[in-house]
């Protein structure tokens, strides 16, 4: 598990496996892949294929604008980053987070580390009510609580600690 930069010293991402792409990169090549997206939705048995294509185009445009404009507006991930959990209120150390726009089916997965800054673990596009009702967003959950026990792990329960983390994994 490696973990890269996204944006800035705010955004980071998980790289999985040989580490050549970013969970962040891997879900925008996926959701702008029209090919992906038809067999995504064939395989989940959706009724207007076209329309599943065409929504989660637009949608995966918006939600990169959307986190670009944060940016550069040095907004904080919070106005994109909410806690996965209802019940989960306040800041609780590497709490599980969920990044979605009003409406959209595309769903990011992170945990947030310290106040505006987040590590995200992956992301799924929501096809049922609770993560735990389809597979995709089921194994999200798993590589959450991973990424969360392996920080535990590691020590990391703020901005220092996580990078020093950082520090430590370019150093080998």
């Amino acid at each position: 598990m490696k973990i890269v930069s996204i944006f800035e010293d705010s955004l980071f991402a998980i790289c999985y496996g040989d580490g050549s792409l970013n969970e962040f990169d891997k879900l925008m090549d996926l959701w702008t892949n029209v090919a992906y997206l038809k067999e995504f939705a064939v395989n989940n048995k959706v009724v207007d294929v076209a329309q599943f294509v065409e929504d989660r185009l637009a949608e995966a445009d918006k939600l990169q604008d959307k986190l670009d404009e944060i940016m550069s507006n040095h907004d904080p991930l919070e106005k994109y980053f909410m806690p996965l959990y209802n019940s989960e209120t306040g800041f609780k150390i590497l709490s599980l987070q969920k990044g979605k726009l009003s409406k959209s089916k595309l769903r990011i997965y992170a945990i947030k580390i310290d106040e505006n800054m987040f590590l995200i673990t992956g992301g799924a596009i929501k096809m049922s009510q609770e993560m735990k009702d389809h597979d995709d967003t089921k194994n999200e959950l798993d590589k959450l609580n991973t990424a969360q026990q392996y920080l535990k792990s590691q020590g990391i329960f703020d901005y220092d600690s996580f990078f020093e983390l950082l520090n430590e994994e370019n150093d080998h």
